[in-house]
C-alpha cells in the first residue's frame, strides 16, 4: 500500500512539472531594437549620416496588474549600425499586462569601439564641415509606454527611436561656428569641445520614442 501511495505521488508530480513546462512554454519573446531618427538643428544644418553603438545589454521594466515590479535583463554585446537596425537581444516575459514600461539600452565602450559615434556633415554659409560625435564613457538609452499587453506565444519588437533632434536640443548655430576644428573636422568628445559635448550628453538623458508591435 506504502508503495502504490509513493508511486501514486510520483505520477501526480511528473504530471506537475509536465504542466509546468507546458506553461512556460507559452512566453513571449520581445526583441529590443534601436533606430535612428534624422532631423536638422535648430539654426544651422547637421546631417547625421553614419552611426553605430555598442550595446552592453537591454533591460525590460514594468508593474504587473497587480502591482509586483519586474526587472528582466538580457545580455547582448554588439555593435548597432544605427541607420539598418537589427534585434540586439530579446526579453522572454509571460502573458498579461504590463503598466509603466520602461525600455532600457545600456550602451558601453569595448576595448575597440565608443560607446556611441555619430558622423555627419554641418553646413553654414554654403560651407560643409564633417562633425563626429563620439561617446567614450557608458550611458543608458531609455524610452517608455503606459502599458503593453503580452499574449502567449506571440513575439514582439520594441523599437527604440533614437531621435537626434532631442540630441541637438539648446545646440546654436553660434555653438557650431566657433567650435574647434581638429583637422577641419568638428569632433565632439569629452576632450574635444567640452561644452558641447556636455549639451549632447544631457540631451541623450532624455526618454526616447519607442515603437512597439508584434
Amino acid at each position: 500500500m506504502k508503495f502504490l501511495k509513493l508511486a501514486s505521488f510520483v505520477i501526480a508530480l511528473g504530471l506537475f512539472a509536465s504542466c509546468a513546462k507546458n506553461d512556460s512554454g507559452l512566453n513571449s519573446g520581445v526583441a529590443f531594437q534601436l533606430k535612428a531618427i534624422v532631423s536638422p538643428v535648430q539654426g544651422a544644418n547637421i546631417t547625421w549620416t553614419a552611426g553605430t553603438a555598442s550595446v552592453s545589454y537591454v533591460k525590460f521594466e514594468a508593474k504587473k496588474s497587480d502591482s509586483t515590479k519586474i526587472e528582466i535583463k538580457s545580455d547582448a554585446n554588439v555593435q548597432v549600425d544605427l541607420f539598418a537596425p537589427v534585434n540586439m537581444a530579446v526579453v522572454n516575459l509571460v502573458a498579461g499586462v504590463y503598466k509603466k514600461v520602461e525600455f532600457k539600452i545600456q550602451l558601453a565602450p569595448t576595448s575597440t569601439k565608443s560607446a556611441l559615434r555619430l558622423e555627419g556633415t554641418y553646413t553654414a554659409a554654403g560651407v560643409s564641415t564633417p562633425i563626429v560625435f563620439e561617446v567614450g564613457s557608458a550611458l543608458e538609452i531609455k524610452s517608455e509606454k503606459d502599458s503593453v499587453t503580452i499574449s502567449g506565444s506571440t513575439n514582439y519588437t520594441a523599437v527604440t527611436s533614437f531621435k537626434f533632434e532631442l540630441l541637438t536640443q539648446g545646440v546654436t548655430e553660434n555653438d557650431l561656428k566657433i567650435a574647434d576644428r581638429t583637422s577641419g573636422k568638428i569632433v565632439i568628445s569629452p576632450s574635444t569641445n567640452a561644452a558641447l559635448y556636455a549639451k549632447f550628453l544631457a540631451n541623450l538623458a532624455k526618454v526616447q520614442e519607442v515603437d512597439f508591435h508584434h
